[in-house]
């Protein structure tokens, strides 16, 4: 499969969820990232992954007991 590397926030916006999911995705250590080769202090997501998660976990991706207010409009 073709991997492709963007931003936690590109990736939210093509599929449509709020940043804040993935960023707890990511603090949970469900989403795995690597650093931005262009500015080090931006990390990516391969958002094949992303997608692949969210097709299978549908809205309850990311929901946590956090009990965060949702962070962005859902699209």
């Amino acid at each position: 499969m073709n991997e492709e590397w963007v931003t936690m926030q590109e990736a939210a916006r093509r599929l449509k969820v709020g940043r804040n999911k993935i960023s707890r995705l990511v603090s949970r250590g469900v989403i795995q990232t690597k650093e931005n080769p262009l500015d080090a202090r931006v990390r990516l997501v391969n958002l094949n992954e992303v997608r692949t998660i969210f097709e299978t976990y549908g809205g309850q991706a990311g929901n946590g007991k956090d009990n965060e207010d949702e962070d962005e409009e859902e699209l």
